[in-house]
């Protein structure tokens, strides 16, 4: 067997290491996109387009946010930032309100 292909094990601890340190400053940059608020500042809209999106479907229920009661919505960050990128891609065709 050639031990060749086994000299770089050594290095696994060192690259995890350096990824798990990556992930913690990464997230110290991300902004929080629970709430409605958030939600907008991050996607660059007002409230009232997000609620707008909710109202016509481009924000679902389940999948995009979780209602916890009437009043309180809270946003699934991985969902928001692929509707986000959906958005600036031209997936999504917004209806833009006159």
């Amino acid at each position: 067997m050639d031990t060749k292909a086994f000299e770089n094990l050594e290095l696994i601890p060192q690259l995890l290491q350096k990824i798990e340190s990556m992930e913690e400053r990464l997230k110290k940059f991300t902004p929080a996109v629970t709430t409605k608020k958030e939600v907008a500042k991050f996607l660059n809209r007002s409230e009232r387009t997000i609620n707008r999106y909710i109202a016509e479907g481009f924000l679902k229920e389940g999948y995009h946010f979780d209602r916890k009661s009437d009043k309180l919505l809270v946003f699934i960050e991985d969902k928001i930032l692929e509707f986000r990128d959906q958005l600036n891609r031209g997936i999504i065709n917004e209806k833009i309100a006159v």
